[in-house]
């Protein structure tokens, strides 16, 4: 079962611009036609190549469509077409909230493309965060020993999860279980007396058998049972400092349908506990050797039935650890393995914070959103995201953004196609790690040809398909009726150029013949491998919507020059709105890249030994912004918009150009970090960061009136101290006195009364 959880996404398409080759009467273009055999090579090579059919055709059957006009009565051209993409009526249903029925989170489900190799598609998407949205919650308890004062908290929290859940969303439940280990040694105490009573030596009567996993309560709304059930538990303890959680998550996961895991929910499980977790190895000593798989091993009492069997396992987790080194511990484990899928928090020593954990961790994972594309069964096809997660209007190389609140996160994904198809169709999808849903991309391959209104018309093709009015051979063969073996042939004449009678070395030696044919190997090109392109980051003449080899040298799609096309037209990167000079005058854009004057440094030439003008000219707009609050401006007569951030969203999007400025806030002084990126809505956009401190005045006033009122209260506690211990004196002398005073004699004993009794 796949575990995602909440995420809405509204999406807005956006046309892509496709690469054409300028004219298809260039001879150039017209030989990179003629060099093609079949026809889904013909398309491939170039846009302006089609493809004729017609197996009466005589005349070469790639090529320009002005060359083909003898075919084109036939109806019989496969005509080449062009990239782009539509949106279904039935695949673009409106956003629901968490209450719905039906809950659509991303707009639209499904996309329709048409993708070559004349250039990249792109299209926009944006992604919102649901409100009550579904929260499955599955409480998994440690009921060692050494957690019998937390479990007393828990069992008292029942009400209040529900309570602090409610916050959250309304649409929320709730299931329970509880792990301890594997019941064998050297994990457990085998001794008849101790094994039903594993709390024996501690003098604990109270206290549950040992066992691997038990799952108490499938998932409810209902949050009386939930605390009756976790206020019914009883501890239990093991030998070591190591617990099977691993074991218990692993169940929880596979066993999704028996506890009532629902698909269109965010799933959370949440871990008290103060110890270590064993994993795979460890279970060998006790003699479980079999690596774990996706079985459900759970009964239906909520008992694990092999816990012996399997090792335990190599794995949203919220982790409440008490212990500080067990904390870092989990932290370690999270950074490097569980990355965004699990949530550490410091458990207090009473648990008296489970709840705040619980909400941290819940909005941790709600502000994470990260998009993916698996493109396994599609490795033509190149994948780029771009976000604006600052909402800036600026969109930056990522997929993921960590600042997810309640505004749309918007994200541009770019398909290229690097590499011809080998095949008609594809589906991929978008997927967030966290979301049960998917927009679907329905990809058809151009230069596929589909070659309708030949069947009938076939050729014997011995050992081949006629397909597109020609035989394709199988490897080996050749002829035009595939009738010929290769190996038997074994003629490389037709794989040389003859220059006078004098035969070229085979495929120029950069490729292999077969069966006549030249394979050249990367990066060379032609029907005897005998052209080489420069390469523009590994890709022949910059890849597709850059430009393609033509005999030997790269032919640029518009928007691009140099001799391999690496070199953007473009100046929109040399100015950082529309009416700054380029390169601020001092410098000149040269591939869309500002080369600075001498002195001059910066992405706009802004820089001159270390005085940054325009940190200058923007510094009062983010000073005003922290003094005041504001979140927008104007400068010479272009918008600023003023975005705070992060340190670390700040790094990412600022990197090296970094302004620094300072300002009062009444008795605070503020250091401002920020930086400036042009927007796509003509504006400046402002991304800063602030850091606050007293200042040193206020700092010394404030110690000074501390000071003195330490010294007036110290002298007033001690003179009522003094005053009460001279009272406390006092008043047991007074009580020595009265106790003197009644026992006190006024007569003289030797005197005696003048009665005598005989």
């Amino acid at each position: 079962m796949t575990f995602r959880g909440v995420i809405v996404l509204f999406v807005i398409l956006t046309k892509a611009k496709i690469g054409f080759s300028s004219n298809c009467t260039d001879v150039g273009i017209q030989g990179l036609c003629l060099d093609q055999e079949t026809c889904d090579d013909c398309l491939q090579a170039d846009p302006c190549c089609n493809w004729c059919y017609d197996k009466n055709y005589q005349g070469r059957k790639c090529n320009v469509p002005s060359n083909l006009y003898e075919c084109q009565g036939s109806g019989r051209v496969e005509v080449n077409s062009v990239g782009g993409m539509e949106v279904p009526e039935d695949g673009n249903k409106e956003f629901t909230d968490g209450d719905a029925k039906e809950i659509i989170q991303i707009r639209p489900q499904r996309i329709d493309i048409k993708l070559g190799m004349d250039g990249p598609v792109n299209f926009t998407f944006k992604y919102k965060p649901a409100k009550n949205y579904p929260l499955e919650l599955y409480y998994l308890g440690d009921l060692s020993v050494s957690m019998r004062e937390n479990l007393k908290i828990f069992k008292t929290i029942g009400m209040d999860l529900s309570n602090s859940l409610t916050q959250l969303t309304k649409n929320y439940k709730l299931a329970y279980g509880s792990f301890l280990d594997k019941i064998a040694m050297p994990f457990y105490f085998m001794a008849p007396e101790s094994f039903y009573n594993p709390c024996l030596n501690l003098l604990i009567d109270d206290c549950e058998p040992g066992y691997l996993f038990k799952h108490r309560l499938n998932f409810t709304k209902d949050a009386e049972s939930f605390a009756e059930k976790v206020s019914s538990s009883k501890i239990t303890a093991n030998v070591d400092d190591l617990d099977g959680a691993l074991d218990a998550i692993l169940q929880i996961l596979v066993c999704g349908k028996k506890m009532g895991w629902t698909v269109a929910s965010r799933k959370i499980i949440l871990i008290p506990t103060d110890s270590f977790l064993h994993s795979a190895g460890d279970g060998i000593l006790a003699g479980a050797v079999l690596k774990p798989n996706n079985t459900c091993l759970i009964d239906d009492e909520g008992n694990h039935i092999s816990p012996l069997t399997f090792d335990y396992p190599s794995i949203n987790i919220i982790f409440a650890v008490k212990d500080e080194v067990k904390i870092e511990y989990y932290r370690t484990l999270t950074n490097e393995l569980l990355k965004d899928f699990a949530f550490v928090g410091e458990l207090a020593e009473n648990s008296t914070n489970i709840l705040h954990l619980i909400s941290r961790g819940y909005y941790n994972f709600v502000r994470q959103v990260s998009f993916s594309i698996n493109t396994t069964f599609a490795e033509n096809v190149d994948v780029k995201f771009f976000g604006d997660c600052e909402n800036t209007g600026t969109l930056n190389e990522t997929s993921t953004c960590n600042n997810v609140e309640q505004d749309a996160k918007e994200f541009t994904v770019q398909l290229t196609l690097k590499g011809k198809p080998t095949k008609k169709d594809d589906i991929l999808y978008i997927e967030e790690k966290n979301i049960n849903e998917k927009v679907a991309l329905h990809i058809k391959y151009l230069g596929i040809c589909d070659c309708v209104n030949y069947e009938g018309e076939a050729l014997e093709c011995t050992h081949g398909t006629f397909r597109c009015g020609q035989c394709v051979c199988d490897d080996g063969w050749t002829g035009e009726f595939c009738d010929e073996d290769c190996n038997e042939n074994d003629n490389f004449d037709t794989c040389r150029v003859y220059v006078d009678g004098i035969p070229s070395s085979t495929c120029y030696r950069h490729g292999n013949c077969i069966c006549g044919k030249c394979k050249c190997d990367f990066p060379y090109s032609g029907k005897y491998c005998e052209y080489q392109c420069p390469l523009h980051e590994g890709a022949i003449c910059g890849g597709p919507g850059h430009g393609k080899c033509v005999e030997g040298k790269c032919e640029c799609e518009e928007g691009f020059q140099d001799m391999d096309c690496s070199c953007s037209k473009s100046t929109d990167r040399c100015k950082l709105f529309d009416t700054m000079t380029e390169c601020n005058g001092q410098g000149s854009c040269v591939c869309n890249t500002c080369q600075c004057n001498s002195g001059f440094s910066g992405p706009y030439c802004e820089v001159y030994a270390k005085n940054n003008t325009l940190c200058e000219d923007y510094k009062g707009l983010v000073e005003d912004a922290v003094a005041n609050g504001t979140t927008s401006g104007t400068k010479d007569g272009t918008n600023v918009f003023i975005t705070k951030v992060t340190e670390d969203e700040k790094n990412r999007v600022c990197g090296n150009t970094t302004c620094e400025t300072m300002t009062y806030v009444g008795n605070t002084l503020c250091s401002i970090y920020f930086c400036y990126n042009p927007g796509q809505d003509d504006a400046i956009h402002l991304i800063m960061t602030t850091t606050c401190y007293m200042t040193a005045g206020f700092r010394a006033l404030t110690m000074g009136a501390a000071i003195f009122a330490a010294i007036v209260i110290g002298g007033l506690l001690a003179i009522i101290c003094m005053k009460y211990r001279i009272f406390r004196l006092e008043q047991a002398e007074y009580k020595k006195f009265e106790d003197e005073r009644k026992n006190l004699n006024e007569l003289n004993p030797h005197i005696q009364g003048p009665r005598h009794h005989l």
